[in-house]
């Protein structure tokens, strides 16, 4: 942890919980769902367990619940008291993010919730380097942080903070090292971590890593061939990466998984509709779209869109999508003239594929299969 900002908690101590829960309206959007957040974190890792930043222990109180050994490392030392008064059976550490003692050489997972922007870009790769020495391979990293997907989408929630006279919220974004979503994807996996992203409200985002194992370990040219496919859960809508022009446009790519890889697919014919009836409604819903594309393995497809940095919208306008599938009566340019291979085509398939994916849209988020 930084410790140039230890000090801020001995002022924000006994204030803290009304923070979290809702109670200060100028904190309200980052703490929203706060508990469902801290959650998600505890739910994804297992065994021996190092918490950076245990604040008043509430991400710990869900680890133990969890079934953790917990190591908790606090730099702050109201904050350690606090702790340790609530678990008075763990040894709270005084420690950071970059200089601590766990005590231990087995340790299965590392998480923290609102606590890594407290190091500086160089600072979390160098911590994150650190993490995969410990860690064996597919060892754990779960934070929960805030986070942008650009620097214009910061400076953006900045301004909208500002005019909402906020200044707290936006001094604080100001002052300390938030970072963009395309540097920490860069950071993990410079590591040797695979990770995936998930947005949990307007300012937190849920980093979920694993340490590849040996096997793994070569970073390949192509994105998808670095995710590890026996690890994830679909459906789910994974943003894939990101790609910054020379004059500053952005592209961002999601990888949309319809069917569980290697164990199950879409039928040509059926995923051939869906095709051409996503390409031609998705574009009713945004003109960002830079293009959709099924996978060869026929498991999912591929989006690509320009200048969106909102990840709760793009999971709007697929479900508008897949609605207008549902809703359709033919598939769109199905003849010889604009298409390859009319005869090829199943309408119905692609509205049954469509309907299983929209009955399951609670399930977007979640990237990876739950720790057994």
């Amino acid at each position: 942890m930084g410790r140039e900002f230890v000090g801020i908690f001995d002022e924000w101590a006994h204030s803290y919980e009304a923070s979290v829960s809702g109670k200060d309206p100028e904190y309200r959007d980052v703490f929203k769902d706060y508990e469902n957040i801290l959650s998600e974190v505890a739910k994804r890792v297992s065994g021996t367990v190092i918490e950076f930043g245990t604040g008043t222990g509430n991400l710990t109180a869900k680890l133990i619940d969890k079934g953790a050994s917990v190591i908790a490392i606090e730099p702050n030392k109201t904050m350690r008291k606090l702790t340790a008064r609530r678990f008075p059976a763990i040894k709270v550490i005084d420690g950071d993010l970059l200089q601590f003692d766990a005590g231990l050489d087995n340790i299965d997972a590392i998480v923290s919730s609102y606590v890594f922007h407290h190091l500086t870009d160089e600072e979390k790769g160098a911590a994150l380097k650190k993490y995969a020495e410990l860690l064996p391979p597919n060892g754990k990293i779960v934070f929960a942080d805030t986070a942008f997907i650009s620097e214009e989408a910061k400076h953006l929630q900045i301004a909208k903070e500002r005019n909402r006279h906020f200044h707290l919220v936006a001094d604080d974004l100001e002052r300390e090292y938030y970072t963009t979503i395309p540097i920490l994807m860069s950071l993990f996996e410079e590591a040797g971590f695979q990770v995936n992203f998930t947005q949990m409200n307007d300012y937190v985002w849920l980093m979920d890593a694993s340490k590849k194992g040996a096997i793994n370990m070569k970073k390949m040219n192509v994105e998808s061939f670095n995710l590890d496919h026996t690890k994830v859960a679909a459906p789910f809508i994974r943003l894939a990466g990101t790609k910054k022009g020379i004059h500053g446009d952005e592209i961002y790519k999601y990888d949309i998984r319809f069917k569980q890889p290697n164990k199950a697919h879409m039928e040509m014919p059926s995923l051939h509709s869906l095709e051409h009836l996503m390409a031609e409604n998705i574009r009713n819903h945004t003109d960002q779209v830079v293009d959709i594309s099924p996978m060869g393995c026929q498991t999912g497809f591929y989006l690509s869109v320009i200048n969106h940095t909102d990840y709760d919208d793009i999971l709007t306008i697929l479900e508008k999508t897949l609605q207008n599938v549902l809703d359709a009566t033919e598939v769109p340019a199905c003849n010889e003239v604009q298409c390859g291979w009319a005869a090829s085509h199943s309408l119905e398939g692609a509205k049954e594929i469509a309907a299983e994916m929209l009955a399951k849209k609670d399930e977007w988020r979640q990237i990876y299969q739950e720790e057994a």
